[in-house]
């Protein structure tokens, strides 16, 4: 045989026997990948198989969800974890409570304080549980308008409409419990007059009758309006004032125009007799039809001539009373100005003018309200302090000084008050000769009532009578 065909048949030989020798390599690829998976099927092929069937051999979880890699569970915190195989911008796990975190992101709760993990809560300013805005809706409180919400209940105004939490009373439609539009029902205001309604609640006037608001009267059975209790007072005050014990808010609203702790009190009862003057009549004479107590007199305006005052009667608006006495004063700058009524003067001048025996009675009471707060002297003058014609003490004594009267100040606001002034209560001006040693009762000559100079004044006075 030539060399060179023995050299090609050797060369043969040599490659036959390398290939022959060369392992599977594709065999051993899928065969290590099976080992990693572990036993069963990888991929969907057969058990403990290549995987040459699965899904190429990937690693993979039950079920084909990636699972953590192997750093989320070392029992180590490891870079891109806030605490241990958990948190952080890794793809472990959220970390529990109590647990490390830098952000809300780190924790289960979503929520991260003081650096750790805590449980939420519906002040925690993060919208967790089941809340539908941050601290608000869900099992927290209800949500503002505007806000996020799922259901009615997640809003502080129980109306949820298209995800936001909304103020349906004022939404130009009838919506949630209303009655008529924007109205009525358990959250918005009551409803005016002629609107729908289903109970006194839904009405401005709290009379619903046939599904319709009722205009509010003085007759309806309800306090409505702006009546201080059922069916009197406030408005109805002209008509209809409130009689003793009802609630009252002022005066006015009461028949005895005395409002006393909301309540309205009964007025001193004065007899027919012993009133001096109610201004009925309107005039400023005394009642002569007949003659009261056997009074007569001329109601009058005095002052020390520096000033101006005046005095009539006038038309008023004070429960039963339609009419009082009227002075006004300005101007006066010595000791000043008022009005007074003689008890005893059939002549109506100062030299007529007698005492007016009073014995029976305890004091003086009346009416009064000013323009703005004023003092005013309640003034007795008697046989032992006024001349009274020439017959008075003080003008019987040689060199006698008269006109220093028995006094009680009182304070006259805006307001209709009664007054009451006790003999006992008086105090006499000191100046007068003789000097009496005590007021006088059987012998009363006026009842005056005097403003101090500097003062600018409107008053009224009304129902001025003795009390016993």
């Amino acid at each position: 045989m030539p060399s060179a065909i023995k050299l090609t048949c050797l060369s043969g030989l040599l490659l036959l026997f390398a290939s022959a020798c060369q392992p599977d390599l594709n065999s051993l690829s899928a065969g290590y990948a099976a080992s990693l998976a572990g036993s069963g099927p990888a991929g969907g092929g057969d058990s403990g198989g290549t995987g040459n069937s699965g899904s190429g051999g990937e690693l993979t979880g039950s079920g084909g969800a990636t699972p953590p890699p192997p750093s989320c569970a070392n029992l180590a915190r490891d870079p891109g974890e806030s605490d241990v195989d958990c948190g952080g911008t890794s793809m472990c796990q959220r970390c529990g409570t109590s647990l490390r975190c830098t952000a809300n992101r780190d924790c289960a709760s979503s929520f991260c304080k003081s650096s750790h993990c805590a449980e939420p809560t519906c002040g925690d300013g993060v919208q967790n549980q089941d809340e539908t805005a941050p601290d608000c809706g869900g099992s927290c409180k209800g949500c503002d308008d505007n806000v996020a919400c799922l259901v009615n209940a997640d809003c502080v105004g129980e109306f949820c409409k298209n995800a936001l939490c909304t103020d349906h009373c004022t939404s130009g439609a009838r919506e949630a419990d209303e009655t008529d539009k924007d109205c009525g029902g358990t959250q918005c205001a009551p409803c005016a007059d002629n609107h729908r309604c289903a109970q006194a609640s839904d009405c401005q006037s709290a009379v619903c009758f046939n599904n319709k608001c009722q205009p509010a009267t003085c007759g309806d059975k309800v306090q409505n309006q702006d009546e201080s209790d059922t069916d009197c007072g406030g408005v109805c005050s002209v008509s209809k004032p409130c009689a003793v014990s009802a609630h009252c808010n002022a005066v006015s609203d009461c028949a005895s125009y005395i409002c006393t702790k909301s309540k309205c009190v009964a007025d001193i009862d004065v007899a027919a007799g012993d009133i001096i003057d109610d201004f009925e009549d309107v005039d400023l004479l005394l009642p002569a039809s007949p003659a009261l107590g056997g009074r007569v007199g001329t109601w009058y305006a005095y002052g020390d001539g520096s000033g101006t005052v005046t005095e009539n009667v006038v038309s008023v608006q004070r429960a039963a009373s339609k009419h009082s006495l009227h002075t006004t004063g300005m101007g006066f700058t010595s000791w000043g100005s008022g009005v007074g009524v003689d008890l005893n003067n059939s002549g109506a001048g100062l030299e007529t003018k007698r005492g007016y025996d009073a014995s029976a009675y305890s004091g003086v009471t009346f009416w009064a309200r000013a323009d703005a707060a004023v003092p005013v002297t309640v003034v007795l003058p008697d046989t032992d302090t006024d001349a009274a014609g020439g017959t008075g003490a003080c003008a019987l004594k040689s060199g006698g000084v008269c006109d220093h009267h028995y006094f009680k100040d009182v304070q006259v606001d805006t307001t209709w008050r009664r007054f009451t002034v006790p003999f006992a209560s008086l105090t006499l001006e000191p100046g007068g000769d003789p000097a009496p040693t005590a007021f006088k009762p059987s012998g009363i000559v006026s009842v005056q009532f005097r403003m101090q100079s500097g003062l600018t004044y409107e008053l009224w006075i009304d129902d001025v009578a003795f009390v016993k």
